[in-house]
């Protein structure tokens, strides 16, 4: 199984798909904790977390840190390199997040094996903050 991600500020877009590309689960569902924890849940029900691997056009961020700390591989690809595999799935030049969480899950299928897979940092190699100890962050106004 596969799944696709499609991020967005406001709402997000999962697909998941088995191995010949059929599509199995999708649904959308807003940018809030309860229907964070409610999709985390729903993907829980496809199987073992560690052998479904989430692909996401983000390498950072609360919804990577989230997937990550469920114990999901999560396979960060850039933007500009999706986009580049776009023709693969017709000429259309469109956006549409349902299309784009299936076209995520499907790069992810074919291509998974030359793509990335960020490993969550272990928790006990950070202190307070989630920084490695003896390091500070200093945050200056701007002026």
């Amino acid at each position: 199984m596969f799944v696709g991600w499609d991020w967005a500020s406001a709402s997000h877009d999962v697909t998941v798909i088995d191995d010949r590309g059929i599509v199995i689960d999708h649904w959308a569902f807003q940018h809030s904790e309860a229907d964070f924890a409610t999709a985390l849940a729903r993907l829980a029900s496809h199987g073992a977390l560690v052998e479904l691997p989430v692909i996401i056009e983000r390498s950072s961020g609360l919804v990577v840190d989230r997937l990550l700390e469920a114990g999901y591989p999560v396979v960060p690809v850039h933007p500009t390199a999706f986009h580049a595999a776009r023709p693969r799935w017709g000429a259309s030049g469109a956006k549409s997040d349902p299309g784009d969480s299936y076209k995520l899950a499907d790069y992810l299928r074919t291509d998974g094996h030359r793509l990335r897979r960020l490993v969550p940092v272990d928790s006990g190699l950070c202190g307070p903050g989630g920084l490695p100890p003896g390091q500070t962050v200093t945050v200056r106004p701007r002026s």
